[in-house]
């Protein structure tokens, strides 16, 4: 019995060896929306990550916002500004003060 645990666990230690999977395939954000994650949470670790490296990293719908003229980005930020559930685009793009100011508001 002994013998075949063995050779069961020298079998399986191969297997187990090459299942390994790195932080940067854990983080991938297509691995991260296949494990069921959100696109907002493949975002947000990608932001993190570029962020850690020292990089500047926008998401797709940042940069189409980017792209877009001034007239539309101007409507936008309007839109953005009165509408409290819009997205403005600077949730991950912003230096965070311990201060109050009147840009918080």
């Amino acid at each position: 019995m002994k013998k075949i645990l063995l050779i069961a666990a020298l079998l399986a230690f191969p297997a187990m060896a090459n299942a390994a999977i790195s932080i940067d395939q854990q983080t991938n954000p297509a691995v991260l929306k296949n494990s069921g994650y959100s696109a907002q949470t493949a975002d947000a670790v990608s932001v993190v990550k570029a962020r850690a490296k020292g990089q500047v990293y926008y998401t797709p719908d940042e940069a189409a916002f980017k792209k877009q003229n001034r007239f539309v980005r101007f409507w936008r930020k309007l839109y953005a500004y009165t509408d409290p559930a819009a997205e403005d685009y600077s949730f991950y793009h912003h230096d965070t003060d311990t201060t109050p100011s009147y840009t918080d508001l």
